[in-house]
């Protein structure tokens, strides 16, 4: 999902992210001469202006001084009673407090809740529509042994659909220590469960056979014990394989880019791969340490 499909659902259903604040919409996409264009502009039941920005990634500091810099470009055209507001799908605890400092309004909604507020309206996310039709049609055989292999291939092989690279460039508000390849917790007072939980709910909905079920069991069994459970590899691989694997069940792939995007940030890595003479995943471990070591964690790792 991009930034676009987010701004398009928000200023069609307002109310289904902001309760009952009554946003009317009065502008979107304008533009100042070396300053920018902001998101969207509303107006409350009070008839002030509420200037919305929204980010598809971790929110920053830096993304205050951009919405500042809309608001008083929205003052000099004669606009009065302005509220800055950033919206994300990831907001760390240290840039609230930087947010709440300056008076700067902000929500955190994840893109499983964009998702679920499109299927309720028949909305169509025409990013991730884009994505599914570059994906190869699937090769219809005519034996029954030749469909079973073409759907053995399709599960293992298919491209995905969403961005892969071998570092992290956008980071999730999480911290990891390595402990072989599993995975521990550094400041699990910043997980927030609930949101953690709504992800794993609907990667689990999206796969009525259920297939998923072993891995969303080990992700809710680690999230119940966060502080201290450690997040086992075979489960970390497991999500990542839902996660880039164009499979029969591609529908899912978004929720599970949900779920390892809240966990690890993005792109996808690239250090479990398939092999297709061999028939099998491979695990390269070289690419796997440059990717840990891209969350922004010490390079060290404990045996």
């Amino acid at each position: 999902m991009i930034e676009r499909d987010m701004e398009d659902l928000i200023a069609s259903y307002p109310d289904e992210f902001f309760g009952r604040k009554q946003f009317v919409l009065v502008g979107r996409q304008k533009s100042f001469a070396g300053v920018g264009r902001f998101d969207l502009l509303f107006e409350d039941e009070f008839k002030s202006a509420i200037l919305v920005e929204l980010k598809a990634r971790t929110l920053k500091y830096e993304d205050a001084t951009q919405v500042a810099k809309y608001r008083d470009e929205l003052k000099r055209d004669g606009q009065i009673n302005i509220v800055m507001w950033l919206v994300a799908p990831q907001i760390p605890h240290s840039v609230r407090e930087f947010l709440d400092d300056k008076g700067i309004e902000y929500s955190e909604i994840h893109l499983a809740e964009f998702r679920r507020v499109a299927d309720r309206h028949g909305f169509t996310i025409k990013s991730e529509v884009e994505a599914e039709t570059r994906l190869p049609s699937r090769p219809q055989l005519a034996d029954r042994a030749g469909r079973q292999s073409g759907n053995q291939k399709r599960r293992a092989a298919s491209p995905a659909a969403v961005a892969t690279g071998p570092e992290v460039t956008s980071q999730s508000v999480l911290h990891w220590k390595a402990v072989g390849c599993d995975l521990a917790l550094e400041n699990p007072e910043d997980f927030d469960a609930k949101k953690f939980l709504s992800c794993v709910d609907a990667f689990a909905s999206a796969v009525r056979s259920a297939k998923n079920k072993s891995l969303v069991d080990n992700l809710k069994t680690w999230a119940a014990d966060a502080r201290h459970a450690q997040l086992a590899s075979a489960t970390v691989e497991s999500l990542l394989r839902w996660t880039i694997t164009g499979t029969t069940w591609q529908a899912a792939v978004p929720f599970a880019f949900d779920v390892w995007t809240f966990l690890f940030g993005t792109p996808v890595p690239t250090w479990k791969t398939w092999n297709d003479s061999e028939r099998r995943y491979e695990f390269d471990a070289e690419a796997w340490r440059r990717w840990f070591e891209s969350l922004g964690q010490p390079a060290t790792v404990q045996a």
